[in-house]
């Protein structure tokens, strides 16, 4: 049966965290257009959809998808934080700027004030004067210190702020990845007990153990190959084995001699 998107997929991404819907882009017309197709394989659009279409590219997409976008986070928080160091900074500036601006003028009135009076000494006049610039730079300094522990510590809220989002995002990164091996292992094993229940007997006549003498004549059968694959799963060898590469390269094997070939090589680990 065919569907709108049948011979015309673009890419497929999943939409949500649980990845039950699939957002499947496909070209018509020299356009972009969308399907979202939930992941169900009793419909048959899902099963039109995966016949030409595997889940393992799904995925692969939705990881490149979300890192990327990921990646867009972490640039967006370094900009805020750069951002906000800077708008401190100018502040900082402009308030240091009317500051000295103020004592400055501050000290020229004073300084008339103080020649200006003919009584006193100029002994005393600069001793007051002197005494006045110091106490002027004294809360100038006071005052640079408390702004720039504030600056400091609103540098330090930002960072924390963007250590703990980084935290979250990786504990959610890291959840959502067991999640998913834990999908596709269930998927596997559904997808196997589907193709059992429509496939009982895949090759009349023929088993896995008549391997040796009818290699050849059945290297090409796919069906053949399929059963062959069960048939390693189900030895207590391959069962125990946890790496899920490994696994995944016995799947994704093309003939009876390549999937033989890793089939040994395990069996050899297990001898030595």
């Amino acid at each position: 049966m065919a569907f709108e998107f049948t011979g015309k997929i673009d890419s497929a991404t999943f939409v949500d965290r649980e990845n039950t819907i699939i957002e499947v882009l496909f070209k018509r017309e020299d356009e972009l257009h969308v399907y979202h197709l939930p992941v169900d394989y009793g419909a048959a659009d899902f099963q039109g959809f995966i016949s030409e279409w595997s889940m393992e590219a799904v995925e692969r997409e939705t990881r490149i998808s979300r890192r990327l976008e990921d990646e867009a986070f972490d640039k967006l928080i370094q900009g805020r934080v750069a951002e906000e160091l800077a708008k401190g900074q100018r502040l900082l500036d402009e308030q240091d700027k009317r500051r000295y601006a103020i004592a400055n003028r501050e000290m020229d009135i004073y300084k008339k004030k103080l020649e200006a009076d003919v009584d006193k000494t100029d002994k005393e006049r600069y001793q007051l004067a002197d005494a006045y610039k110091k106490q002027l730079e004294a809360e100038v300094d006071k005052t640079d210190k408390e702004r720039y522990e504030l600056v400091e510590n609103y540098k330090k809220k930002l960072e924390a702020d963007a250590d703990e989002i980084d935290k979250e995002r990786y504990e959610l990164a890291e959840k959502y990845k067991q999640d998913l091996e834990n999908k596709v292992d269930k998927n596997e094993q559904e997808r196997i007990e589907l193709w059992r229940l429509n496939n009982p007997i895949s090759t009349p006549g023929v088993v896995p153990a008549d391997l040796l003498m009818n290699a050849d004549k059945f290297n090409d059968n796919k069906n053949f190959l399929f059963d062959l694959k069960l048939a390693m799963f189900e030895d207590p060898t391959i069962v125990a084995v946890k790496d899920k590469a490994t696994k995944l390269s016995i799947r994704k094997a093309k003939s009876i001699y390549e999937v033989l070939e890793i089939y040994c090589k395990i069996k050899r680990l297990q001898v030595e």
